[in-house]
């Protein structure tokens, strides 16, 4: 327990993908809380697919990112020339993080949440 928080919930692994230049960094996350669903959403544009998602990760170094994509589970090995293919819309699970905010606890990061709503 950090500060006043109980991460008893936070049992799940995630793989979070970075693109950075040519090369596509891979990290696994342990005890995390994980949770998406896909939905359908209605524009102007029509209707199209896609994942909302929350991910909690406590501790005291942030390993999420803004663009970050975040596979339920292990994720696979990824390389540049399947980035582009590597989308939820293709791969049930994964999310592209759409805000990142570190939540703090007397002055020390707690932990960290990520999303997409």
């Amino acid at each position: 327990m950090i500060g006043p928080l109980d991460y008893s919930l936070c049992d799940r692994t995630v793989t979070i993908y970075r693109r950075h230049g040519d090369e596509i960094v891979r990290q696994v996350a342990e005890a995390c809380y994980y949770s998406w669903k896909e939905v359908q959403r209605t524009d102007e544009r029509g209707c199209r697919k896609d994942t909302t998602c929350l991910l909690l990760i406590p501790g005291d170094a942030q390993k999420v990112f803004v663009g970050d994509r975040v596979f339920d589970g292990i994720g696979p090995e990824v390389s540049a020339q399947d980035w582009a293919a590597f989308i939820p819309v293709k791969v049930a699970g994964l999310t592209q993080i759409s805000y990142v905010q570190p939540h703090y606890w007397d002055g020390k990061l707690c932990h960290v949440e990520a999303g997409r709503k």
